[in-house]
Formats: structure tokens, C-alpha cells, sequence
């Protein structure tokens, strides 16, 4: 039989496998629950990351 050749995500510790999941329910409790709010949130939060990528890169670019 061929061996599965799909790499699996491996979190290691028992801490940080359950830090994550915590987080992802509580992502999905908090976008069951109110899906704009949560809609609101990922954009703010993704613009923020943009932004600082943005200002990164033009750091750079000035030198």
C-alpha cells in the first residue's frame, strides 16, 4: 500500500495544540453568533496587517 503523501500540521505540545483549538472554537462561536460583528473584526484586523506591511515596505524601499 501506498504511504499517505499528504504532510500533516503538527502543533506539538498538549498547551499549544489546546491554545489553538480554543481559539478556532471561540472564532466560530463568535461567527455563529454574530457574524457581522465578526465579519467587522477580520477586516479591521486584516487592514491593520496591511497597513504595517505596508509601512515595512516603505521603510525599505526609502534606503
Amino acid at each position: 500500500m501506498a504511504k499517505n503523501s499528504m504532510p500533516r500540521f503538527k502543533l506539538g505540545g498538549g498547551k499549544a495544540k489546546w491554545l489553538v483549538g480554543a481559539l478556532l472554537v471561540l472564532a466560530l462561536v463568535l461567527i455563529v453568533k454574530a457574524p457581522i460583528e465578526a465579519a467587522t473584526f477580520g477586516k479591521s484586523v486584516f487592514g491593520a496587517i496591511d497597513t504595517a506591511a505596508t509601512s515595512v515596505v516603505t521603510f525599505f524601499n526609502s534606503f
